[in-house]
């Protein structure tokens, strides 16, 4: 797995995960902390994309517990949320690398995750 997607509303889940599998990378979703969190210590992360607001976490408090488990301490991490430029310094001081607002533009989230992705991919073949 590459792209981690966690967020708790269904229609973003399929667009997201549709839109970053038609450009090549393959995506694992979760709808709350607690799936994110099964499946970070069942699968290779090589990016978290998270909800700022889940039903059983908020992003902050997930990305510090995904960064706590063995090998994710430095696995990018973009927020994406509804409130828009409310959450978007609370997103910095919290630790994640990118912040996007929902609606989210795809273009703008592809450029995102090339920058982190597709970094570690070269990283990873000694480029």
């Amino acid at each position: 797995m590459q792209v981690l997607l966690v967020d708790d509303n269904p229609l973003m889940q399929q667009v997201i995960s549709r839109f970053l599998m038609s450009q090549g990378y393959s995506v694992a979703v979760a709808d709350c902390a607690e799936a994110a969190l099964h499946l970070a210590r069942h699968e290779v992360c090589r990016l978290l994309v998270i909800d700022m607001r889940l039903p059983d976490s908020d992003g902050p408090e997930l990305l510090l517990a995904l960064r706590s488990e063995p090998g994710m301490a430095d696995c990018p991490a973009i927020a994406v949320s509804g409130l828009g430029e409310d959450d978007r310094a609370w997103t910095v001081t919290a630790g994640f690398d990118a912040f996007l607002a929902k609606p989210i533009d795809l273009d703008e989230l592809l450029d995102a995750v090339r920058r982190y992705v597709d970094v570690d991919r070269a990283r990873a073949f000694g480029a």
